[in-house]
């Protein structure tokens, strides 16, 4: 009986083995540093505008200017795109320590720096989520008018929160 039963649960391990070794999810360390990269540019550039005192061309989505100067584009006297640029950075700079441990000697230091970096990059990935959720929100519902660099760092923070939680992780090495 016992045999039927590992037999039966047998294909799924495989399965679940050979989607992790899937080419495409090996990759995934690589697009979350493109993708990190692509958002620190994004907000970099809306930061860089703030602070020249100038509105970007809004070609795709006619309401730049409407987000980009309405009250909710600051914390205080702190621009959110500001606030990107070093979310950005960080999430940049970690995913590239990640890709360091992962590439690095299959050594437990290695893999414990990566399960700690790791770890880190999801909370910030979770938070990066809500905190554009709400924004997204605001511009929708409040502000009414659609900002293309806004739409486009949400979506990048969209598509590294699917990359970063379909990556195969190993087990945790104690």
């Amino acid at each position: 009986m016992k045999q039927r039963e590992e037999r039966a649960t047998e294909p799924r391990r495989i399965k679940s083995n050979a989607l992790k070794n899937h080419p495409f999810l090996q990759r995934l360390p690589y697009v979350l540093v493109i993708l990190s990269f692509l958002g620190f540019l994004d907000a970099l550039y809306l930061t860089l505008n703030h602070y020249q005192n100038a509105v970007p061309p809004c070609s795709l989505a006619h309401g730049c200017e409407t987000v980009l100067t309405s009250q909710y584009a600051s914390v205080g006297p702190v621009p959110i795109a500001l606030i990107g640029v070093f979310y950005y950075l960080a999430l940049l700079i970690l995913s590239v320590l990640y890709l360091q441990g992962k590439r690095g000697l299959p050594d437990s230091a290695s893999q414990r720096q990566a399960g700690t970096v790791g770890r880190f990059m999801a909370f910030l990935v979770v938070s990066g989520l809500v905190v554009s959720a709400i924004l997204f929100y605001l511009q929708a519902a409040v502000i009414h008018a659609f900002c293309q660099y806004c739409l486009a760092s949400e979506a990048i923070i969209l598509l590294f929160f699917i990359s970063y939680f379909l990556m195969p992780r190993e087990k945790a090495v104690e």
